[in-house]
């Protein structure tokens, strides 16, 4: 279910929810699909049928969890007075490594949702439209950065492809986190601080 801004939401009022996220517990521990409905109410401390009133299937419940984690990462981002002044270059930095911060705790399930998403009628297939609804809110919020890095004449015009870009840059930079087994995701880290200090230099320069 989505409310009028497009962003999905549980069937019934969300005050009625609980913490959802807490049921991830389980998730984290025994995996995405091992994982039952049963256990995930139960951590979350509601009824199993009550979290049928929200969520139809645990992609539905990955879905909000990931919305919530997006949501997380712009409203941090927008209240961080320092980045106002910081570089596109610092601020795409950032935004990336605030939500592999905050998804850090889920990386089991998280690889798992990958896997998952990767089925074409999966809700979390990028070719699935609630999927993608998601996705461009974020979108939206990457594009209002690269305006204004525009404007300030750090980087020459690019449209919304520059936001879907980004959006596939992250995705690559998901992809190499969940396969990093380095101390503390350090060549994750290294590897995004130089692509993105290659890729603005490229288009200050103009290539």
């Amino acid at each position: 279910m989505k409310d009028e801004a497009g962003k999905t939401r549980p069937k019934k009022g969300e005050d009625e929810a609980g913490d959802f996220k807490g049921g991830f517990g389980p998730v984290r521990r025994e995996g995405f699909y091992a994982t039952t409905t049963k256990a995930i109410s139960k951590k979350a401390q509601i009824a199993e049928g009550t979290l049928f009133n929200y969520f139809e299937t645990k992609e539905d419940l990955a879905l909000y969890f990931f919305e919530e984690e997006l949501s997380g990462v712009m409203e941090w981002h927008r209240a961080n007075r320092r980045l106002k002044k910081a570089d596109i270059a610092e601020n795409l930095f950032a935004i990336i490594q605030h939500l592999l911060e905050r998804v850090e705790p889920y990386e089991e399930f998280i690889g798992a949702v990958y896997l998952r998403a990767l089925s074409p009628t999966s809700k979390l297939s990028p070719f699935n439209l609630e999927s993608q609804d998601r996705h461009l809110r974020y979108l939206r919020f990457i594009r209002e950065i690269l305006l204004k890095a525009e404007a300030d004449g750090e980087i020459p015009p690019v449209g919304d492809f520059g936001a879907y870009a980004f959006g596939l840059f992250q995705l690559a930079i998901l992809t190499h986190w969940l396969r990093d087994q380095s101390r503390g995701k350090e060549q994750t880290l290294a590897l995004l601080d130089r692509c993105l200090k290659m890729a603005t230099h490229f288009l200050r320069n103009g290539g």
